[in-house]
């Protein structure tokens, strides 16, 4: 009884989380469609700053500074393993695309066109 509870809570804490959460909600933008592109720079950039803040607020733990800092170090390792892990699967569905992309054939417009890969016999 107290493990169905507490999964139905951690489901439904998940599930607010996954659309109301800021770094959530900034990385389903970046993972829609049309706008890989900027998906590992804003990622990357995001992960090193999450890094280098979250490096701080721990030197100011450490020289004697609040506690409270503590869960907010936590939270920025956090977003920064979760922005280096995007900006990795950014790059390879980026890789993936341009090894995927069906060849060029030329017609008779002078421009060529795409075709797919299961249409070439």
């Amino acid at each position: 009884m107290i493990l169905m509870l507490s999964v139905r809570l951690a489901a439904t804490v998940h599930g607010y989380l996954d659309a109301n959460a800021p770094t959530n909600i900034l990385i389903r933008t970046l993972r829609a469609p049309g706008r890989q592109g900027f998906a590992f720079s804003v990622s990357a950039v995001l992960a090193v700053s999450y890094g280098l803040l979250g490096g701080w607020l721990t030197s100011i733990v450490d020289s004697g500074g609040p506690g409270w800092l503590n869960p907010l170090a936590l939270l920025c390792a956090w977003n920064t393993i979760k922005f280096a892990w995007v900006a990795v699967a950014s790059t390879a569905a980026s890789a993936r695309r341009v090894i995927v992309r069906p060849p060029a054939i030329p017609s008779a417009g002078g421009m060529p066109r795409r075709i797919a890969l299961s249409r070439v016999r």
